[in-house]
């Protein structure tokens, strides 16, 4: 099985190898017999999306460009995953999730994380004067290149969530119609 990847970050990456360890039984495959490819490929959305609609959107053009560049290597991926973390705002609270778009090449399905509340300061520096989330949460910690360790996500829950934590629950349940097909081809009762 060959599983391509729209980010080289390490959080995504490694998010999706725990992912596809856990699942491979599912697929009847050996996790060894998986490989993964990774594509460094722009979401085309700004740097932190700022709607659940960036989200989903930076999630399949991530899909979208990596069906490109395979198709012009003529290569092939059994799965293509898109993975995009931003935030949103209710008429209350501003909230961090992290989105996953997995595409077999002829249906795409979507899954989120769950939705952390930020603090005013970090929706402020973000949606308000649009600086990006990264160097918000990098200055705010004092701290360097926090997206490529614990994430966000790590420091707003002193690591009992990880960034790499939150794309794995994304995407686990952006697989489920793949990995629980029975199921989701079932008519209705």
């Amino acid at each position: 099985m060959r599983i391509a990847i729209g980010s080289t970050r390490r959080p995504k990456v490694d998010a999706v190898r725990a992912v596809l360890e856990r699942l491979a039984p599912l697929f009847g495959i050996p996790f060894d017999g998986i490989a993964f490819l990774t594509f460094d490929v722009s979401s085309g959305v700004d740097e932190t999306p700022r709607s659940l609609e960036h989200l989903m959107t930076g999630a399949r053009n991530r899909v979208d460009a990596v069906q490109q560049v395979l198709r012009g290597r003529a290569e092939h991926a059994d799965l293509i995953i898109g993975l995009e973390g931003g935030l949103w705002r209710t008429d209350h609270t501003v909230f961090l999730q992290s989105w996953a778009c997995v595409s077999d090449g002829s249906r795409a399905t979507f899954g989120s994380s769950g939705a952390v509340p930020v603090s005013d300061a970090i929706a402020g520096a973000v949606l308000d004067r649009g600086e990006s989330l990264s160097a918000v949460i990098d200055r705010l910690a004092e701290r360097k290149d926090i997206r490529s360790h614990e994430g966000t996500w790590g420091v707003l829950t002193r690591d009992l969530l990880t960034r790499r934590e939150s794309f794995e629950t994304a995407l686990l349940c952006a697989l489920a119609p793949y990995y629980n097909g029975a199921f989701y081809r079932q008519g209705t009762p």
